[in-house]
């Protein structure tokens, strides 16, 4: 009798990516999501819900392989059933902790684990997804899927599903397609100028790859709008006063003139007007190098790191590495390639990544009613550091990802408060 041949889906440079992050010991190249409900929910109508998206993400079921002169996704035959696990909790925020940080096996899978944690008849619900198959934009879109699906099924059986975004639709070429010639010139000749850092861009933490966490903060929603009126009254943005509050914050922890960090940018913004990309990596990086700051005030920041992102803005050399990754990928054998990555793509120590607003009105669950939710990134090894930033109904949740000691996690506690102290009132 024959046997069925597994289907293969194709890998792309994003996915390659993130997986030479993990071997090189950069991060741990998943994605983290947490969602609260006020009541419990329908675990077996979840678990549909889950079973319902591998229409649009197959690659949650698959295994990854490297294979000689080439890597692939192959069919591997997990269900949403060994995805989704229920836990009885008497101390919520420990579970959540603890099923936030295991680092499932990419190359068995499943490349997503979700974990509710039941107390008092509240449930939470904690998300690990790999990020060679979206990053945080992906990953926002995924739970609204999810969402979408588990409403429907929670309607009766006479709703249809929603449309579900192309699985094939997961390559930087959608958005390199949609531009002009003029503009891919200017990518291809970009000269992009390295930041050389030592131990000095190091923050004084020591590490331990055995211990991940995952700490978070929350700056409420009337503060939202003060630090919104604040930032707009300078002609800046939310996004650069985040980026003002962190510069002034490494200002004091760090002994180096310049401060260099890394800002993952949503490359979606590019797509043509209507197009809808499958759940997938779309991110280019804006290096944002301004003088330090310490001792000096949140305006002098506000206005160096504005003067920065204003520049970037509308350019389109932070393309260069992912159109170079990409040539590197498709005309080398994967072994070559993997060689050739690193010397590409390489982020300052220090990063932070806005994920931007999730919307309670497209993050809806039938029948249930979210408290709180957040996208956070990848738990980094030292010396790399990143701060998550997620918004929900205006209350922004910073989340600190990090393999350390339990000295570490007070450090960036101290130092996370201290970061959100620079913020206007």
């Amino acid at each position: 009798m024959a046997t069925r041949q597994k289907h293969r889906y194709p890998t792309e440079s994003a996915d390659i990516k993130h997986f030479i992050s993990g071997e090189k010991k950069r991060n741990d190249h998943y994605l983290h999501a947490v969602i609260r409900f006020d009541r419990t929910v329908d675990v077996d109508l979840l678990r549909n819900a889950v079973q319902a998206t591998f229409r649009a993400v197959p690659l949650l079921t698959c295994r990854f392989v490297e294979s000689g002169e080439k890597a692939f996704w192959e069919e591997a035959g997990w269900t949403a059933r060994e995805m989704v696990s229920l836990i009885e909790s008497t101390d919520r925020e420990k579970d959540v902790q603890a099923h936030l940080v295991i680092k499932p096996d990419e190359k068995a899978g499943p490349q997503l684990r979700i974990t509710v944690v039941r107390e008092k008849n509240a449930d939470t619900l904690a998300f690990i997804m790999n990020h060679m198959i979206c990053d945080g934009g992906g990953m926002k879109d995924y739970l609204y899927l999810l969402s979408q699906c588990y409403s429907v099924l929670a309607a009766g059986p006479d709703h249809p599903m929603p449309d579900m975004p192309d699985p094939a639709l997961r390559s930087i070429n959608q958005v390199f397609s949609g531009m002009s010639r003029e503009q891919k010139d200017r990518i291809r000749q970009a000269q992009l100028s390295p930041y050389v850092q030592s131990e000095r861009d190091h923050l004084p933490l020591t590490g331990d790859e055995h211990h991940p966490f995952v700490i978070t903060h929350q700056v409420p929603a009337e503060q939202f709008d003060s630090i919104k009126d604040y930032a707009k009254r300078r002609g800046a943005t939310v996004n650069d006063a985040l980026f003002a509050a962190y510069v002034c914050a490494l200002s004091e922890a760090l002994s180096t003139d310049l401060i260099v960090l890394d800002c993952p940018v949503n490359s979606r913004a590019y797509l043509p007007k209507d197009y809808r990309p499958g759940i997938c990596n779309l991110t280019s990086n804006i290096i944002c190098a301004v003088p330090s700051h310490a001792g000096e005030s949140f305006d002098e920041a506000l206005a160096s790191v504005k003067k920065v992102m204003d520049r970037q803005k509308g350019s389109l050399e932070p393309f260069k590495v992912y159109w170079d990754l990409e040539e590197v990928y498709r005309t080398l054998p994967l072994p070559e390639a993997k060689k050739r990555f690193p010397k590409i793509y390489s982020i300052p120590f220090n990063g932070m990544t806005n994920i931007g607003i999730i919307d309670d009105r497209i993050l809806s669950f039938k029948g249930l009613h979210v408290r709180d939710a957040f996208i956070s990134g990848s738990i980094k090894y030292a010396p790399y550091f990143q701060i998550a930033v997620t918004t929900f109904r205006k209350a922004m949740t910073f989340s600190t990802n990090f393999h350390g000691t339990e000295a570490d996690r007070e450090w960036l506690d101290r130092f996370v408060k201290r970061m959100i102290g620079y913020f206007p009132k």
